[in-house]
């Protein structure tokens, strides 16, 4: 194993998380589940969250160990206790998902009312902002110990922002498919379509965000808050939409949004989101 993580070290992870991840999901979702034929339960849904976050977490520590041993780690809980940063950030990371979320259906809603959030109408509203955010934490932990902690400093050390963020969130929204594969069962657009437009859009997207916020903190602790903030937000933020054409309209307007936001950052800052300056 030291060998194959020396030869290409992001590879070996990507490899890894997908491997362990998919493998934990298998005996809960069956052959019949990573292919799409059976519908899966709400109620399997802990279950498949925590079979999928196993992947990042053993995968980070055990590429950082591998490369690094110890004194890997120990950087690595150190970035994760890194928290006295600008208070800019903290503003993005908590606040950027659920403003340009609430935006996009804000905006989609004149267009129909299916798209406002169910949580504005909903009689359980704080038991779903709670849920959403310890859903979030768990994710955030679990995950951007491997996608932002292991990751991310290898790329960006060879590639600029953009180009490493595109790669992180295109194998990030991959990573996720089987989770949704079997969700759509009835949806008149072909699940390959449905799934790449669900979660090949708004995740690179929202991952420049993150890594050019890594790189200004070398924090890892703001990089776990962002992504609770984005998981917290889709949980929280759910509109009652099942057809595939208003779920590819409605990832489409977030991931249009969170660009622009890039676009305005990058301009502000004079390049260094794309230029990778700093």
């Amino acid at each position: 194993m030291k060998n194959l993580i020396k030869i290409n070290p992001v590879v070996f992870y990507f490899a890894l998380t997908c491997i362990i991840s998919w493998f934990c999901l298998l005996p809960i979702i069956g052959i019949d589940g990573f292919l799409g034929k059976v519908t899966l339960s709400d109620d399997l849904m802990p279950l498949l969250f925590m079979a999928m976050c196993a992947g990042p977490l053993i995968s980070s520590l055990t590429s950082v160990y591998l490369l690094d041993g110890k004194n890997g780690i120990k950087v690595l809980i150190t970035k994760l206790l890194k928290w006295k940063v600008s208070f800019k950030f903290y503003l993005i990371a908590l606040l950027a998902a659920p403003l340009l979320t609430i935006l996009s259906f804000t905006i989609l809603s004149f267009v129909s009312p299916k798209f406002i959030p169910m949580i504005f109408t909903s009689n359980e509203v704080i038991i779903t902002i709670i849920g959403g955010i310890i859903g979030g934490l768990i994710a955030g932990f679990f995950e951007e110990l491997g996608w932002t902690g292991f990751v991310t400093p290898k790329l960006t050390s060879k590639f600029s922002i953009l180009k490493s963020s595109l790669i992180i969130g295109i194998v990030w929204g991959i990573w996720h498919f089987p989770l949704f594969i079997g969700q759509y069962p009835s949806s008149q657009v072909p699940i390959i379509i449905l799934l790449m437009a669900l979660l090949i859009t708004h995740l690179p997207a929202f991952r420049i965000l993150m890594t050019w916020v890594y790189e200004r903190t070398q924090s890892l602790f703001i990089a776990l808050l962002m992504h609770m903030s984005l998981t917290a937000s889709a949980l929280i933020f759910q509109a009652d939409i099942k057809d595939g054409i208003d779920i590819i309209v409605s990832n489409l307007t977030f991931t249009i949004i969170l660009y622009v936001m890039v676009f305005m950052i990058n301009k502000v800052t004079k390049g260094q989101i794309v230029k990778g300056v700093f």
